[in-house]
């Protein structure tokens, strides 16, 4: 395969259409796989007395969760992919490259808002009802994590985490994005669910981050890129994905853009530009904020005042 750092436009010619099957293929495999893992020997493992905060407990709860978050996002990829090859969507992606929109076939971006804005009304009616929010949780038991009780389970970001993926790159690569989520994330949650060593105070641990960059590394690799575009892009995902974590977003909405932005930074490889762009804009937030703060009542008080 041509070497991709002379490629400066993504291109859905720089992934095998056969590979980027293949691995589709593999996802709905190993989420089944994962599925099925859970159902023979989750309870069995319970039944001998395993403690719920042990990490074979918590590693058998994450195989349940990341099964249904596979192929999940396999069924997106599968949409996306066929659907287009179908005729029956076109590409949600509209920059230089982009095919011909076939007669009659409904974009993919609006239909993928569909399914969101769909999603969206069910996670709202069940936070507003407590009789429906009793029925969700005790239909999605073991999916949903304490901290999504109250507030919107990570299923609300993953679609639109998908469309931004879809809407800024060629279709292969916003499917490779999606499923650096789908396996990638899988990979993450299993590895800290039986890590050891903690990333700062968060509940991420290293061994996840390290898992989530091997598969995605390996999935751009076997997808046809360059072994430096495939590590750059795994990097960017993993520190990307640490860096959600820690700050409270949800990493169901960043990974598929950081697999795209990845590549592009990676064809790029403009670091120094980069790393000057971003010390400008810390400095710029900072400064900022310290002239705004300043002008803050005395009478207002602060948040650390607050938390005293």
């Amino acid at each position: 395969m041509e070497n991709l750092l002379n490629k400066p436009v993504l291109s859905n010619e720089m992934i095998s259409n056969e590979r980027l099957e293949c691995a589709i293929y593999a996802g709905f495999i190993i989420g089944s796989t994962l599925m099925l893992i859970h159902i023979i020997f989750g309870k069995l493992a319970l039944a001998q007395g395993t403690k719920e905060n042990s990490r074979i407990h918590r590693v058998f709860i994450e195989f349940q969760r990341k099964s249904f978050h596979m192929i999940g996002g396999c069924i997106n990829c599968s949409l996306y992919h066929w659907g287009m090859k179908k005729g029956l969507l076109y590409s949600a992606y509209m920059g230089d490259g982009a095919g011909p929109r076939p007669a009659g076939s409904l974009d993919a971006a609006a239909a993928f808002i569909a399914g969101c804005f769909a999603i969206w009304a069910l996670e709202a009616s069940r936070l507003m009802i407590p009789y429906v929010n009793k029925w969700y949780l005790q239909s999605f038991k073991g999916l949903i994590r304490d901290k999504e009780v109250d507030k919107a389970s990570g299923v609300a970001f993953f679609i639109p985490g998908c469309v931004a993926a879809m809407m800024a790159a060629p279709s292969n690569f916003a499917i490779m994005g999606i499923l650096f989520l789908s396996i990638g994330d899988a990979a993450a949650s299993i590895g800290t669910a039986w890590g050891y060593i903690p990333v700062g105070t968060s509940k991420r641990r290293v061994e996840g981050s390290i898992g989530c960059a091997i598969c995605c590394y390996l999935i751009a690799l076997y997808l046809g890129l360059d072994s430096y575009v495939a590590l750059v892009t795994a990097l960017v995902v993993s520190f990307g994905e640490v860096l959600a974590e820690v700050i409270g977003l949800d990493d169901n909405l960043v990974i598929p853009m950081l697999g795209v932005l990845g590549v592009r930074i990676a064809l790029s490889s403009q670091f120094g530009a980069m790393a000057t762009f971003a010390f400008y804009t810390i400095c710029t937030g900072v400064v900022l904020g310290v002239l705004v703060g300043a002008t803050t009542s005395k009478n207002q008080g602060s948040p650390l005042k607050k938390q005293n």
